[in-house]
């Protein structure tokens, strides 16, 4: 059940935003400790220090890049000029096709 507050004075409003900020601030403070006593514990728990942990969690998500993937059609007169078969088309292979030539001909 929600206190009345309509009958207050605008004095005692003030006092109680007051209060009730303070206390606002002071939950959120609470909210921040247990978090950081959580994580201190999950830490602890596979033996590592807060520092090494999320050292560990930089390195792992550095190792999990793309793998490049291989050409799979190559231009005829410049042998330098690949194209993978995803994203746009190079120039090189949108002029060949217009020239009528097909794309399995570039096929490696």
């Amino acid at each position: 059940m929600k206190p009345d507050i309509s009958d207050l004075s605008v004095d005692e409003l003030k006092r109680l935003q007051e209060e009730a900020e303070a206390l606002i601030a002071s939950k959120k403070d609470q909210a921040i400790e247990d978090a950081y006593n959580q994580i201190l514990a999950v830490a602890e728990a596979v033996g590592f220090t807060v520092e090494e942990l999320l050292e560990y969690g930089e390195q792992k998500r550095k190792k999990t890049t793309r793998k490049s993937v291989e050409p799979r059609y190559r231009n005829k007169n410049n042998s330098e000029e690949t194209w993978t078969g995803r994203g746009k088309q190079p120039r090189w292979l949108v002029a060949e096709l217009e020239k009528g030539a097909k794309l399995e001909d570039f096929l490696i």
